[in-house]
């Protein structure tokens, strides 16, 4: 990151002009156009550093190319009446323009919600601090914390949409605060955490040597959620009682097929008791 803590430390350096100027940045909304949040400082800072670089500018924010004096000292000549004095420095003009450009270039690329790192900064440096320091250091804590929840995501009882979401929402978050997982990695975390009847597809990609995406790996579980789709119980959101309704429906089947199986052998054992006081009236007629 950029260091340096001054915003403004008057020098007598000498600016040229040659390149640079208010006119560079009239286009530079074309160039910056992501908004600063609080969860996006480093792909803000990806694009910003490019930019002023190219246009000899980079120098304004990361302190390299500091403030100069307003006025230029003469030294006093050699002759007995020649006293010390001071002149305008034309350079310090030039400096204020350019950074002045500069400074609200970066207020445009700021969101309301971070505008507050703006309020009272005079310089362009002034507001690259400001951010560096809210959001640098933020951010690499927020790294830690998706990472550790990507390493413990589970499936559970979620569908396969619910869950590739959430994993593809982690693997874009942890992206904007700078931990960049490669599909490798992706796999790793998800294979891991999906559901038994998945791991089949899960192992086959794995022993293939075979990275996917996010999205890739979607399509191959639809697939085989579809061609075993009688063999696994669909998964559905819990009752207010905490019991998956689809346990509810497998037992009243069961239930009904008890019933029914009941049924059937009552009415076997009746016909057989009555088979029999009808053979015991029949021969009772027989004795007679």
């Amino acid at each position: 990151m950029l260091t340096g803590s001054s915003e403004c430390t008057p020098t007598a350096i000498t600016i040229s002009s040659a390149n640079t100027g208010p006119n560079t940045l009239t286009s530079a909304h074309h160039f910056v156009s992501l908004k600063l949040t609080h969860r996006n400082y480093l792909y803000w800072r990806t694009q910003v550093i490019p930019f002023l670089r190219g246009q000899g500018l980079l120098g304004f924010v990361d302190g390299t190319r500091s403030c100069p004096s307003p006025q230029i000292d003469i030294p006093a000549g050699d002759n007995p009446g020649d006293a010390a004095s001071s002149t305008e420095n034309l350079a310090y003009g030039v400096w204020v323009q350019l950074d002045a450009s500069i400074f609200l270039l970066l207020i445009s690329s700021l969101s309301e919600e971070v505008m507050y790192l703006a309020l009272g900064r005079i310089t362009s440096r002034g507001v690259w601090l400001a951010a560096e320091t809210a959001l640098g250091s933020s951010t690499e804590v927020r790294s830690l914390n998706l990472f550790g929840q990507i390493q413990t995501l589970r499936q559970g009882d979620s569908s396969t949409e619910e869950y590739l979401g959430r994993a593809q929402r982690l693997v874009e978050d942890l992206a904007l605060a700078g931990r960049v997982l490669t599909l490798t990695e992706q796999n790793l975390y998800v294979f891991r955490g999906l559901r038994p009847e998945f791991r089949a597809v899960a192992s086959s990609l794995a022993i293939a040597g075979r990275s996917v995406s996010i999205p890739q790996l979607a399509d191959y579980l639809q697939a085989q959620q579809f061609i075993h789709a009688d063999d696994y119980p669909t998964y559905q959101p819990a009752t207010q009682s905490g019991v998956p309704a689809a346990l509810y429906a497998g037992r009243g089947r069961r239930q009904q097929g008890d019933g029914g199986r009941q049924s059937r052998g009552g009415g076997g054992r009746g016909g057989n008791q009555r088979g029999g006081r009808g053979g015991r009236g029949r021969n009772g007629g027989l004795r007679c």
